[in-house]
């Protein structure tokens, strides 16, 4: 979800301020994406200078606040979005790995330490999911949390597919004992 669409999505919902924005994106994301109010602020920003969005003021005069509505143009993009599958998939931007990078080769000890504690993290976020799921459906998966629990098996799928890697790179670089094989052309 980009945090475009995601907006245009509450905004369908009901019109907002951008602290309700916030609160509402942050609710709906449940803690695994962090949007901050400079983000928030300049994506509407945008939305309102390509006519997806419009504000008013509301309020008194000391406390104003500018609240957000989306226009016909904005469901149509919204809808146009919401029908269409994702075209990137989720892209691999991550840390790890270009840490990796930065170490490979002048110290496989401390890429292995590296990701040895990666692991431990990931392991120690799987037990952490393991017991909001658990949490969640002590009373029943209901229509009010169904969403709540597909994006904690999402978040322990990619933990998981993330320890399967580390492992793999653990892997491979045990295989080499010092400098990789030079390719002969």
């Amino acid at each position: 979800m980009s945090v475009k669409h995601g907006l245009l999505g509450l905004l369908a919902q009901k019109p907002q301020n951008g602290y309700e924005l916030k609160n509402s994106f942050d609710k709906i994301a449940g803690g695994f994406w962090d949007v901050n109010y400079g983000q928030i602020y300049s994506t509407i920003d945008r939305l309102v200078k390509d006519g997806l969005v419009i504000s008013s003021v509301e309020g008194k005069e000391s406390a104003e606040r500018r609240v957000y509505q989306i226009t016909e143009k904005g469901i149509k993009e919204f809808k146009d979005w919401l029908d269409k599958p994702s075209a990137k998939i989720r892209p691999l931007r991550d840390e790890v790995f270009v840490k990796l990078a930065f170490m490979y080769p002048f110290d496989r000890d401390a890429i292995l330490q590296l990701l040895a504690e990666q692991r431990q993290l990931y392991l120690a976020k799987m037990a952490e999911l393991t017991r909001q799921k658990y949490l969640l459906s002590r009373n029943g998966i209901s229509r009010d949390n169904l969403m709540t629990d597909l994006l904690l098996d999402a978040a322990l799928f990619h933990a998981e597919a993330d320890i399967k890697w580390i492992e793999h790179c653990e892997v491979k670089l045990r295989e080499f004992e010092g400098e990789p094989p030079v390719s002969d052309g």
